[in-house]
């Protein structure tokens, strides 16, 4: 399981809800949660990653400090809550563009996941480029949980009430898990285990073929997929489809009733860092499922 959890916040409310599934595997898993905020710097978005020092100069060198000051005082106050709460949690300050700073204060963490609040592309006004969640993706290798804001509830009292409800896995919510017949799909399988097992939950396997004379084929691999998920002790349904792979995923996700999808990706965007030609960035931006992208 994960122990060194990083979330990302901006000061809003919709950032936040990423805690609602960090602290719930914080809790199974006993991992140390660390809040990163990242400024960009007055007239310098693309500037290198870097934590926060008083060296800044140039134009806008106050209001970088005021910026930073206020955002260092905000994660001081949210990390407190965490630990008041029994949480093992620290924070970090970068002056960065948002996705650099995430990236490098994950890397110097050593972090094994990354969860970020996300929201559906279809939901928000049209933009040209990546999200920030897809930024993140593509630039770091450490596992990405896209977090669904409306799948939490918080409990009252805010982030240190006394949660117990889980948000992130429910026993009537199955794991899903894609695959396509190669060992890069395959690369999520031990992470999927491992939360199915935390969480005393199934996976279903599923698998989308181009035509139906192909659905054979594909049920006899997702059946040797299966057996050997289940001899290490994690129970297997499995569903093929015939279609493209984003529809079956999303049929296959709703009839089910699932909860988080679990897919491993090489973190590579389309054309123009477009979503198109990318399944996970679609899955991502489009399914109002949480998905864990697992890098491999």
């Amino acid at each position: 399981m994960f122990k060194r959890i990083v979330v990302p916040l901006d000061g809003s409310r919709f950032a936040e809800a990423a805690l609602a599934p960090a602290r719930e595997l914080a809790r199974a898993g006993g991992a140390r949660i660390q809040l990163v905020r990242a400024v960009p710097p007055h007239g310098l978005p693309n500037i290198l990653p870097g934590f926060y020092t008083d060296t800044i100069g140039g134009d806008g060198h106050q209001a970088d400090v005021e910026r930073a000051n206020d955002a260092d005082a905000y994660l001081h106050t949210m990390t407190d809550q965490l630990r008041r709460a029994g949480y093992d949690a620290d924070m970090a300050l970068a002056i960065a563009a948002p996705g650099a700073g995430i990236v490098e204060a994950a890397a110097l963490d050593h972090a094994d996941l990354i969860i970020m609040a996300s929201h559906l592309r279809w939901k928000v006004p049209a933009t040209t480029g990546a999200s920030a969640t897809l930024d993140v993706m593509v630039r770091s290798r450490v596992p990405l949980l896209a977090w669904r804001v409306n799948d939490i509830a918080e409990p009252e009292g805010g982030p240190d009430g006394d949660e117990r409800l889980s948000v992130l896995a429910r026993a009537e919510s199955p794991l899903v898990v894609p695959l396509d017949g190669s060992p890069l799909a395959e690369a999520a399988l031990p992470t999927a285990e491992a939360l199915a097992s935390a969480f005393r939950l199934y996976l279903v396997l599923v698998r989308a073929v181009d035509r139906p004379e192909r659905q054979d084929e594909a049920r006899r691999y997702l059946a040797d997929v299966s057996a050997v998920v289940e001899g290490r002790g994690t129970h297997v349904t499995a569903v093929t489809g015939v279609g493209d792979p984003f529809d079956v995923i999303e049929r296959v996700w709703r009839e089910q009733s699932g909860g988080a999808i679990v897919i491993a990706s090489h973190g590579r965007l389309g054309a123009h860092g477009s979503f198109f030609g990318s399944l996970t960035a679609r899955i991502i931006e489009e399914l109002e499922a949480p998905v864990l992208v697992v890098r491999p």
